[in-house]
């Protein structure tokens, strides 16, 4: 009996084991695959390369938490920059809340700028100006050439929505460049 116990115990470990080991190999693959283009995005809706590699660890692991119940598992990389996009919109909102309890209200002290973006740089300023919607809109349809159902998708709003929100947000982005 005790046998027969340590035999179904072996078997077991032997059947976990690879298991474990296919998970890990999957999820470096998806880590390589779908992190690079996520950093870039989260880069150009933060302005922040610690800020943004934070955004896209906390998003993949949050993701991949849930790889096994997502609807559409070939569809990961959307998933993907969804969670990022959303991290940063919580980000920006919590900063909002410690501006506010902090008294100061300047709305200038709310975009973070990166160290790289010279000040002569106006279309980067003027992008981070942008509502995040707007601003993750904008990049993804003009920097990671994204269709309006593909940003619809990611961002999980209509199609009507994204057209919106790029309309106004290109319209805004003339303006603070006219105005610089």
């Amino acid at each position: 009996m005790q046998l027969a116990g340590r035999v179904g115990r072996l078997e077991v470990v032997q059947t976990v084991a690879p298991l474990a080991l296919r998970s890990e190999v999957l999820l470096d693959r998806l880590y390589r695959t779908y992190a690079p283009a996520a950093l870039r995005f989260a880069l150009m809706l933060t302005g922040e390369r610690e800020l943004s590699e934070d955004l896209v660890q906390e998003a993949f692991v949050r993701v991949a938490a849930k790889l096994d119940s997502l609807r559409e598992p070939d569809a990961f990389g959307a998933y993907l920059t969804r969670a990022v996009a959303n991290l940063a919109k919580s980000h920006f909102r919590h900063q909002q809340v410690v501006a506010r309890h902090e008294r100061s209200v300047d709305a200038s002290t709310l975009v973070v700028l990166p160290a790289e973006v010279v000040a002569s740089d106006v279309l980067l300023v003027a992008l981070r100006r942008l509502p995040m919607r707007q601003r993750a809109a904008i990049v993804l349809r003009y920097y990671n050439d994204a269709s309006h159902e593909n940003i619809a998708h990611t961002l999980d709003i209509p199609v009507g929505t994204v057209k919106s929100l790029l309309s106004r947000g290109l319209a805004k982005l003339r303006e603070g460049v006219r105005d610089e």
